[in-house]
């Protein structure tokens, strides 16, 4: 889908020969991360360093995108489903902060898991986005949410008062 696009897309693969990641980065305008296990893609940039790589890229004003797992590794924490049976919350990279959920209604589990752990306050908030939005972060500070497909959104969602509060946010429609 990029390379239909005015870009010059590469496709970093960091299970084969690595390439020089500092460099790959300091030549990218976007960086954009695709989805898969949460757990497992952390880990793999702890080793090769690319978690504080990806900090100073963001930093110098790079742009950070993503979809599922690489939604929310840029969070502090996410809702991920890197395990088998379960869905877990798990510390992410920090550049942005709070926990974010993807597949808010795209997987049945989700809303029920993000209800529990606000109501027993492992995690005081959380971004959620439905399948078809998006977020759109400006200097670390929420800017908008993207609908990509009609009647799709992003909530902020909390536990107040013993109810669950799903604030729907302002959102830009592109489709």
């Amino acid at each position: 889908a990029f390379s239909k696009l005015e870009c010059v897309p590469q496709d970093i693969s960091l299970f084969k020969r690595t390439h020089d990641m500092k460099q790959i980065l300091d030549y990218s305008d976007i960086i954009y991360i695709g989805g898969g296990n949460t757990k497992s893609m952390l880990a793999v940039f702890e080793e090769w360093n690319l978690v504080q790589l990806l900090i100073e890229a963001y930093k110098s004003g790079k742009i950070l995108a993503g979809v599922s797992a690489g939604a929310i590794c840029w969070f502090q924490k996410g809702v991920t489903d890197s395990w088998a049976n379960e869905l877990s919350v798990m510390d992410c990279m920090g550049i942005l902060n709070g926990c974010c959920c993807p597949h808010y209604d795209g997987e049945k589990n989700r809303k029920p898991y993000v209800a529990k752990v606000l109501k027993e306050k492992t995690i005081s908030s959380c971004l959620a986005i439905e399948d078809g939005s998006a977020v759109h972060f400006k200097n670390s500070k929420f800017f908008s949410a993207v609908s990509f497909y009609k009647n799709k959104n992003s909530f902020e969602v909390s536990f107040k008062n013993g109810n669950l509060i799903e604030n729907k946010l302002q959102r830009i429609e592109i489709f």
